[in-house]
């Protein structure tokens, strides 16, 4: 056999590799799988089970939770289901709102997705300040809880799915600064009362960000719109206007 062919070879078996493990952690679900059960299952020794896991999740393809030791399906995974479903799919529908959202106020606008645990940037417009953002870029993902984009999905779910959130994700909020449960409980409250979610510097200093829910699947918010911009272009009655300009581009979205 030629190098050639040998390294053709060993490249479709990692990606074989790679592949059955996907398909374990998808199997997985919510709570994630561990090593030793991939290993097993896979019947791929511990070594190589370990480094094509690694590469996994360098490339945001799987999450790992190293407190549970465990893995998940990573962020960008929602982004390669979406796009997968272009035509009907929510980035499709939200592109034009986007755009034009981004035009009117030059501030920096992002679509968020629920997945599992976390809220997931599916798509960005940025503005014409760079500011920075949770997610940082598309494909980055937080916690739900975890900033306005999420807060607006969280606050619209039953009550027993959010406690089940909020306990599995308390640890990862103890990374924000002055961020518990409690207090994500209260953004909910706020948030469920007004309608949008919102937040003035608190996680990142001298930053704001509101975002309203996207109702995909009945009473169910699976994604929100949102607005990054600096607290100081903020004047009295600013996040009010930009909430009600993100539910008219919703109201638009739901139409089609």
């Amino acid at each position: 056999m030629t190098k050639t062919k040998q390294t053709s070879s060993t490249g479709a078996q990692l990606l074989d590799r790679a592949v059955i493990l996907l398909d374990l952690v998808a199997d997985g679900g919510v709570d994630g799988i561990t090593l030793k059960e991939l290993t097993e299952r896979s019947g791929l020794n511990t070594a190589t089970c370990h480094r094509i896991l690694n590469t996994l999740v360098g490339h945001k393809l799987l999450a790992r939770d190293d407190k549970k030791r465990c893995y998940r399906l990573g962020g960008r995974m929602a982004i390669y289901g979406a796009r997968a479903a272009r035509g009907p799919g929510i980035i499709s529908r939200c592109e034009a709102a986007l755009t034009r959202i981004r035009r009117r106020t030059g501030d920096t606008i992002h679509l968020m997705v629920r997945q599992n645990h976390d809220s997931v940037c599916l798509d960005r417009r940025d503005g014409e300040c760079v500011v920075p953002t949770l997610t940082g870029s598309i494909g980055g993902a937080v916690a739900l809880g975890v900033g306005p984009g999420s807060i607006a999905m969280l606050a619209f779910l039953d009550e027993d799915e959010q406690d089940f959130i909020i306990r599995a994700n308390a640890a990862r909020y103890a990374s924000y600064r002055d961020l518990t449960e409690e207090k994500v409980r209260k953004l909910i409250a706020d948030t469920r009362e007004r309608g949008y979610a919102v937040d003035v510097g608190e996680l990142i200093p001298g930053i704001a960000g509101v975002a309203v829910p996207i109702f995909t699947d009945g009473n169910k918010a699976s994604a929100s719109l949102g607005f990054t911009l600096l607290c100081a272009k903020l004047v009295p009655g600013s996040l009010e206007q930009y909430a009600l300009m993100l539910k008219e581009e919703i109201s638009m979205i739901a139409s089609q």
